[in-house]
């Protein structure tokens, strides 16, 4: 009994030891970014604080249009996380819970659609749009939304195929129909999926959409994302020194959202990845 409670222990200070490590890993180079960002302008790179210039915050926000950015980063992230969190919440009870001939080949082929790389997509895409005329508009990412996201189906399906059938055949019982069964009663008790779909796809769109936005949009219509990194912060008239600090400042502004809808949702993101894992 004593040697199996020192070998638990000992796993779970190992366990511990990894998580700690893990997170210093994760966390060194937000403090790096912050930290460079008080470094007076012109300063070298370091990874301890020598001064403290929150000046170079206000500069970050007015050096360019940084709010007009983050406006047309908040149109399209609203876009990209409300649309597609319904429409795949609408596909993936389907797949979960109707039925119809070849319903689990067509759920296959959506899964290999997560296989596909997106740069492969991009240039159709591109002719596409720019044929109808929707180059430097936020038309595209209103129809990429329609589609939902092949992963947030995948969740939904998983989630609503854990709900028993007799919660359904009750509703039918009352004269409740498909849309109703859908709107009033798997919908509202899916808020941990629903809010994983809408942590994930906020994150997708907000920190890592540049390259769509860099070949549909033109500067004026570019989000924080491909606006912080296209055009950047330089010298005024000498656009070949970059001022680096006032880049981390801003860099600092861009993050604050990610770790806040992180932090605030990260129980529910757990939640809804487990519950849709587990199919029982």
């Amino acid at each position: 009994m004593v040697n199996v409670g020192v070998r638990n222990t000992s796993f779970r200070i190992m366990i511990y030891a990894l998580l700690v490590l893990l997170s210093v890993l994760f966390v060194v180079p937000l403090y790096w970014l912050i930290t460079n960002s008080l470094q007076v302008v012109g300063a070298a790179s370091t990874f301890l604080p020598t001064s403290v210039h929150f000046e170079n915050y206000n500069y970050a926000v007015t050096l360019i249009d940084y709010w007009g950015y983050a406006k047309n980063s908040i149109i399209i992230t609203a876009i990209s996380v409300i649309i597609p969190t319904l429409t795949s919440a609408f596909v993936g009870f389907g797949f979960a819970r109707l039925r119809g001939p070849g319903k689990n080949v067509l759920f296959l082929l959506m899964l290999s659609t997560m296989m596909l790389p997106t740069i492969v997509t991009q240039i159709p895409t591109y002719v596409i749009f720019y044929k109808i005329g929707f180059i430097n508009t936020f038309w595209p990412w209103f129809f990429w939304a329609l589609g939902g996201s092949a992963f947030s189906i995948f969740l939904y399906r998983q989630f609503f195929s854990t709900f028993p059938k007799d919660l359904e055949e009750a509703a039918r019982i009352d004269g409740c129909s498909t849309y109703r069964i859908f709107w009033n009663i798997f919908l509202p008790i899916s808020l941990p999926v629903i809010a994983t779909v809408s942590i994930l796809a906020f994150n997708g769109t907000w920190g890592n959409d540049y390259i769509a936005p860099f070949m549909f949009l033109q500067n004026e219509k570019y989000p924080l994302a491909t606006a912080l990194f296209s055009i950047g912060y330089v010298f005024p008239g000498q656009k070949d020194i970059t001022l680096t600090q006032i880049q981390s400042a801003g860099l600092v502004i861009f993050v604050m959202p990610i770790i806040a809808v992180f932090f605030i949702g990260q129980r529910y993101l757990v939640e809804g990845v487990i519950s849709s894992a587990v199919k029982g």
